[in-house]
């Protein structure tokens, strides 16, 4: 099994980079513009592996892994997450963002992450996964005496939630690599969170100066850096090997992917506390863009996370 990207994998990276620099800068990440989803839309980035005849790119998840990692280190829409996996697993192709809602054992409210704009919503279960109807209000806002679905922020400045209950109508699909999907993502995206902390720690050791040095040059922070690669680096080998499995229809498929996903989750927690170390007192601001980071790895640990028993299913 091949992990070194071809060259149209890099040459895809390299342009899902550029455009996110441009387009979607990471410091900007409270306030998006208003035509950002409709710009995700036009450049395929929602139906990198939906077939063709959902208008989809119909590419393999290991090219879709590479680009939702850069997505990732922008600290791109959360909905993307979810509606890449639905264009991907059900017929019918949704012609605009879909939420994602955490999942829930209780048959009460629903969390749903990125509402502002879904015409639905995406919950992973264990073996499959669903989508819920959205109410005609659910993105309009209080009138009368209509009710309508309030938009609260989380834990990361740039997503909003909201509760939906489970009345709606909602269809599955059973195909069991389809919640592996949405877990391939998610860990892509702590990858280039973790991949976003890294560089800004370096970027800021090189330019804060103490004693007439960069504070680089100090061994401990070298060593602070060089352990925030590391980590970055092996989440995002798992996170190529998993892709690769998953392509492959590998009978191991599944451990892979939580593998990937429990690697990634860690090395974007602890980059980010890193990154705002290295920041030293001016990394604990508000006014600052470290915490971005740490923020986003909190909320990715709860999308499709990597259970023991499929950690430890090998082992039993």
């Amino acid at each position: 099994m091949d992990l070194t990207p071809d060259d149209e994998q890099i040459a895809f990276q390299t342009a899902t980079a550029d455009w996110c620099r441009d387009h979607m800068p990471f410091e900007q990440a409270r306030v998006r513009p208003a035509d950002l989803w409709g710009q995700l839309e036009a450049m395929g980035l929602s139906r990198i592996t939906a077939p063709e005849t959902n208008g989809g790119l119909a590419l393999d998840h290991a090219t879709e892994a590479l680009v939702f990692a850069e997505l990732g280190r922008f600290l791109a829409p959360i909905g993307l997450l979810s509606s890449a996996v639905a264009n991907r697993w059900f017929d019918e192709p949704f012609g605009a963002k879909v939420a994602l809602a955490l999942t829930s054992d209780e048959p009460g409210p629903l969390r749903v992450l990125d509402p502002p704009g879904s015409v639905a919503v995406l919950m992973s279960r264990p073996r499959s996964i669903r989508i819920f109807d959205l109410p005609d209000s659910f993105n309009d806002r209080v009138s009368g005496q209509h009710h309508v679905t309030e938009h609260r922020a989380t834990i990361d400045p740039s997503t909003l939630q909201s509760q939906q209950d489970w009345t709606t109508r909602a269809v599955s699909s059973e195909d069991a690599a389809a919640p592996l999907h949405l877990q391939l993502l998610a860990a892509a995206y702590a990858v280039g969170c973790a991949d976003a902390a890294r560089d800004m720690a370096a970027d800021y050791a090189k330019l804060r100066q103490q004693f007439d040095r960069p504070i680089g040059w100090f061994q401990a922070l070298k060593h602070i850096c060089s352990d925030m690669a590391v980590r970055a680096a092996v989440a995002r080998s798992q996170l190529y090997y998993a892709a690769c499995t998953l392509d492959a229809k590998s009978a191991d498929a599944a451990f892979h992917v939580a593998a990937a996903k429990r690697l990634a989750d860690q090395a974007a927690l602890d980059n980010g506390r890193a990154n705002i170390q290295v920041h030293g007192g001016i990394g604990m601001t508000d006014e600052a863009t470290p915490h971005f980071c740490l923020k986003r790895a909190h909320l990715l640990q709860f999308i499709a996370p990597a259970t023991d028993d499929v950690m430890l299913e090998d082992a039993a």
